[in-house]
C-alpha cells in the first residue's frame, strides 16, 4: 500500500525523471548501435577489394560485433562478418 500511495502522490515527479530518462537511454543504446556499424562496415570496406584483413582489424570487427549483437543489433552486421570471416588474414 506504501508503493501505491508515493506513486500516487510523486507520478509528476516520477514521470519528468523517469520518461526523460528511458529516452535518453534509448538513444544511447540506438547510438552506439550505429557507431558499431559504422566501425565495422568501414573495416569491410577497406578490406572487400583484396579480401585480406590484418588481425587487428579482424580482431577489432569481432570485438565490435560481440558488443553489438549484445545491444541486440540487426542481421545487416552479421553477414558483413561472416563475409570477413573468408578474408585472407595477413600481418
Amino acid at each position: 500500500m506504501d508503493i501505491i500511495n508515493f506513486i500516487k502522490d510523486y507520478w509528476v515527479l516520477i514521470s519528468c525523471v523517469l520518461v526523460p530518462f528511458l529516452v535518453f537511454c534509448f538513444a544511447m543504446v540506438e547510438g552506439i548501435k550505429c557507431s558499431l556499424r559504422n566501425d565495422i562496415l568501414a573495416i569491410y570496406n577497406d578490406c572487400k577489394r583484396d579480401k585480406k584483413i590484418t588481425q587487428f582489424e579482424l580482431d577489432a570487427i569481432l570485438h565490435s560485433y560481440r558488443v553489438y549483437k549484445l545491444l541486440r543489433g540487426n542481421s545487416f552486421v552479421e553477414q558483413l562478418v561472416a563475409i570477413v570471416k573468408t578474408f585472407e588474414i595477413i600481418d
